[in-house]
């Protein structure tokens, strides 16, 4: 009876970082398919003529196709060394994929495919893969490119993950659980003791805008007359 073949250390990280950007995406209420044609040798459209597909050679060893959204998105690896030479090679494989990729898309949804590259385990933290990682990310031709280097414990990915997609078309900053005090209208009343603003002016502006159930428009309509009843006196 035979075996079924072990995954490789390749498929095993692209699994690990696809199961992570599934999970962010469903939290989002983002849909996400399987997009295999992305990460193809053959332009959309192409025969098995050899002018309509592209050698291994010139395209990443491991590479996933994802539709997030409206995001189309590759997801590769970065070389296992961490030197200049093998990066360059991998960013051309990656421009190549990308424009297999953009082929299956129409014009407007080429503008938001991205490229996610995973760095070997035990990347994060290390200066010589920041450095190259920004070689690869400052190389915006024909898509955007994100590196996640990988820290060095498993267990750690997901925190890890999680600062990654703070700066990726994955973040939400404005969804949050946190609660805000009310400032104080930026010390208003300051501007009083410069003279532009009288300090019965900045008091009533204060006094509107602490009204919680005044409609937004006419809060608006109420501080322009206020400012007006001022160049009147």
């Amino acid at each position: 009876m035979s075996e079924t073949p072990s995954a490789s250390p390749a498929q095993v990280a692209l699994e690990a970082g696809e199961r992570l950007l599934i999970r962010r995406a469903s939290e989002l209420g983002l849909s996400v398919g399987s997009k295999p044609n992305y990460a193809g040798r053959t332009f959309a459209g192409g025969s098995d003529t050899p002018s309509a597909r592209l050698e291994p050679s010139d395209l990443p060893n491991h590479v996933r196709g994802l539709q997030i959204g409206r995001y189309a998105v590759l997801l590769t690896l970065l070389p296992e060394a961490p030197n200049e030479e093998g990066m360059s090679d991998l960013v051309r494989r990656v421009r190549n994929q990308c424009v297999v990729a953009r082929s299956y898309l129409s014009a407007p949804a080429a503008l938001d495919l991205h490229a996610i590259l995973l760095g070997p385990r035990g990347s994060e933290g290390v200066d010589r893969w920041r450095a190259l990682a920004l070689i690869a990310e400052r190389d915006e031709r024909v898509a955007r490119k994100l590196v996640w280097l990988r820290p060095l414990d498993a267990s750690a990915d997901e925190d890890s993950f999680a600062d990654f997609v703070k700066r990726s078309f994955l973040a939400r900053p404005w969804l949050t659980d946190d609660i805000f005090s009310m400032a104080p209208l930026d010390n208003v009343s300051r501007a009083a003791a410069f003279g532009d603003v009288p300090r019965d002016t900045a008091g009533e502006w204060i006094r509107l805008a602490s009204e919680s159930e005044i409609d937004p428009d006419l809060l608006v309509e109420q501080l322009v007359a206020s400012w007006h009843r001022r160049s009147a006196r």
